[in-house]
This record gives structure tokens, sequence and C-alpha cells, in this order.
């Protein structure tokens, strides 16, 4: 029988989605011995389930004022526009950004302090009117009665994301399973080791300076393993619609209602068939869209879009919807942190980017928690690569 080898890295990320590879990323051009260890494919859960949207805070502001979470997010689409050129410390340049900006829309009856908001000061340089005469295919009808706005906020094609990021640190990244061939070791709240069992039948004790779980809603066991009981997380629900129909024309969009909250957010996405796709969010996916059946769902989507989109033809589209979890750190009104969330516990560090727009500043705060350049050497494991995931209009 042989011996059980050790291995110690700088930092060992379990996750596989946006956060833990773009922090992989982060941290090996920072000079650091890194390892990810996911137990599903990558970008599984919430990042191949996001719209996209790199959002400046605008979305946030639909009440008429900035609020924290706006505030966080105003640098974040500058960092990614900067990565998806190649620039920084993460090179997303093989991804695809799927449009510079997002239209704000708003319904004829919207409160004139809300539209007059977007034109203000306050969001100078970050939102234009657009004149009547440049509007898009999707609002150049004479329907259309409200007021459109561009926002300086792109979206980013989840799928291409993930693949890009996997590239820069594909010899780091592993895939496990917890049940058969990993097991966390565990002692006052820290992590010793993680113990794996290799397609050899090897056996590693992989150690580190310190454990990053940034594993989103996976978090939730890995603290109930630990014993960390502070933070605790919360799961906040969605169900999204998506509409599919060829020849579909784009539609990156924040309408603006009356409530606070919007009440669609459109963006628009090509599946494995080439067949466009519009996935839904904002309010409608929200609560009332959380306790409705998918059929429910569908009706109220249909309602929705012949309400406030009548002259759009979706004769013939097929409609479904996408059901999933916002996982982040428990707060006391339930509602989303404002900013990326980082807290360390002993040699854990407990991470959420609460935001797909706020993984680069998540990725700050842990590089910003190491000692300087790494100290353990590279190493190999003989675990099989993860696999990609697939977006939710994609899955079975």
């Amino acid at each position: 029988m042989s011996e059980t080898r050790t291995i110690t890295a700088d930092t060992v990320i379990i996750g596989g989605g946006v956060a833990a590879l773009w922090t992989a990323n982060v941290l090996k051009g920072a000079g650091q011995s890194v390892a990810v260890l996911t137990n599903s494919p990558l970008g599984a859960g919430q990042s191949l389930a996001a719209q996209g949207v790199i959002h400046g805070g605008l979305k946030y502001a639909v009440g008429g004022k900035l609020t924290d979470s706006s505030e966080a997010l105003a640098d974040m689409p500058a960092r990614w526009l900067a990565a998806l050129r190649g620039e920084g410390p993460v090179d997303l340049s093989g991804a695809k950004l799927l449009c510079d900006h997002q239209l704000m829309w708003s319904l004829p009856n919207v409160i004139s302090k809300t539209v007059g908001f977007f034109g203000s000061k306050a969001v100078r340089g970050r939102s234009g009117s657009i004149p009547r005469e440049d509007y898009p295919p999707i609002f150049d009808t004479p329907e259309y009665k409200g007021k459109l706005f561009r926002i300086d906020e792109p979206v980013v094609d989840p799928v291409s994301i993930i693949r890009e990021l996997a590239k820069g640190v594909a010899d780091e990244t592993r895939l496990i399973d917890w049940n058969e061939n990993a097991s966390l070791k565990v002692s006052n709240g820290d992590i010793d080791a993680i113990e794996l069992t290799e397609l050899t039948g090897s056996k590693v004790q992989l150690k580190a300076e310190q454990f990053l779980l940034a594993a989103g809603a996976g978090n939730g066991e890995l603290l109930s393993q630990t014993g960390i009981t502070e933070p605790s997380m919360q799961r906040r629900p969605l169900h999204q619609l998506i509409v599919r129909k060829r020849g579909l024309p784009e539609f990156y969009s924040v309408c603006v209602g009356t409530g606070p909250k919007p009440p669609m957010v459109s963006t628009t996405h090509v599946d494995s068939e080439g067949r466009t796709v519009w996935y839904i969010g904002g309010d409608i996916a929200e609560q009332a869209g959380v306790e409705r059946s998918e059929a429910e769902q569908i009706k109220a989507g249909q309602a929705m879009f012949a309400k406030l989109l009548p002259w759009i033809d979706l004769t013939g589209a097929e409609w479904f919807t996408w059901r999933g979890d916002r996982a982040e750190p428990l707060t006391g009104t339930g509602d989303r942190p404002p900013g990326a969330y980082l807290k360390r516990a002993g040699n854990v560090l407990i991470s959420w980017p609460t935001k797909l727009a706020l993984t680069p500043n998540l990725a700050d705060q842990v590089l910003a928690q190491c000692q300087g350049p790494g100290t353990c050497p590279t190493f190999e494991l003989d675990l099989p690569r993860p696999a990609p995931g697939k977006a939710p209009w994609d899955l079975p």
C-alpha cells in the first residue's frame, strides 16, 4: 500500500464558477500556487445562469436615487471591458461581448422623477437619452410611447467567460466528488487538509496556507462541515423566463416601471443550435414568479409582453423557464448585500461575489489576504478535469 503524499499550495479554491476561476487566475498571475477543486461542471449553477449584465449600478437606481449597491458597482464595467481587451490580471480577450450597452426604457405612465434621474448630473457619462430617430429596431414603432436611454453597462456571454477563465487555470483545476474521492479534514474551524484519492488510487493530503470557499450555494454545506457558523448563507430564488425563436431582434434592456424594481430585464443569447433566445429576469422572476408553476410563469410572461411590447410578434415562440437560487451571506433584511463579500475564519476565506459584475472586486479582496508572493511550489494532481457546464437554454 503506497504512502499518502502531502502537497501544500498557497491557496486552494473550492468552486468552479466565475468567482473561483477569476480569483484563481488573479492569484496565479501574482505568483501563488493554486489548486481549484469543483464537484460539478464549470459554471454550473449561478454563473452560467447569469444574464451576463455587467451592472454599473443604474438598475438599482430605478427608484430615482443612487444606492450603496449602485455605488459599489460603478467601476465594474470598466474592469470587465479591460479584461475583454486582454488588459489587467485576467485575459478575457477570447470571450464574447454581446453588447456594449443596455437600453433603459420607461413605461408611458412612469413617474417623471425616475425618467429625469437618468438624465441628471448624478449619472452623467453613464446614461444618455436616445433621440427618437435613433431608436433600435425593437422600439422603432409609433406604438412605443415611453422614453429610451442608453446606459453604459455591457453584456457578456457567460458561456465564453467560463471557457476563457478555465483556460488560464486549466492545469490547476480538477474535478472531485465529495462522496467518492475527496473529504475535508477539519479541526477547530480550520481546514487541515483535503484528502484526495487520485485516479491511480494514490492518496493525497492537500494542505494550503488558506482555503477559499467560492462554491456559491455549495458554500452552505462546506460551512456546515467546517463548523463555521458565521457567516450563514441565504438563498434568494429566481424563476427566469426564456423565449426562443429564430430571428428575434437583439433585446438588451432594463424596463423602468413605477415600482422600486424593474418589471423586466432582458438579454439576448444564441443556443447551441443557433436559435435566438431572450432571457428574462427582473421583478417577474422574483417573489411572485417564484411562487408560480412553470405554466403560470409562462402565462404571466406572455401577458407582460402583450401589455408592454404588444407590437412584438412572438407567434411560434418556444417558452420555458429556469429555476435557481442566488446564494449570498445572510443579511438581516434578506436583501442582497451591497458589495462582494469576503470574510476570514482562521485559514478559511468565505466568499460570495453577490453579483457577477462584482467578481473582480472579490478577487482583489482575496489577493489582499495573501502575504506577498507565493512560497509553495507548483504540483500535479492525477484527477479528471471538469467539463464546462451548459447555459439554462441548453439544459435537457
